[in-house]
């Protein structure tokens, strides 16, 4: 299985931000591979810390609420994009 590339998770940052994408979505999308890792075909060790940051941004404190904002994803795709 390949990881997602930067540029895949940066499409659902901007999912996210454009409310096309949920990120209770988001967080099941990331689960997903991190809890598939050991199959992972890691080409890209920068992109699999880009994922991981995105899935603890996902993590609601409350309903509809998040840790982090917007401007947070923002700055994270900024980072890795």
């Amino acid at each position: 299985m390949k990881q997602p590339t930067r540029d895949e998770i940066t499409e659902r940052i901007k999912g996210i931000l454009d409310g096309k994408i949920s990120r209770d979505s988001t967080e099941d999308w990331v689960d997903y591979f991190i809890s598939h890792d050991d199959e992972i075909e890691l080409i890209d060790v920068e992109a699999w810390h880009y994922l991981i940051q995105l899935g603890t941004m996902c993590v609601q404190i409350a309903p509809n609420e998040y840790i982090y904002s917007s401007d947070d994803l923002l700055e994270l795709m900024k980072e890795y994009s």
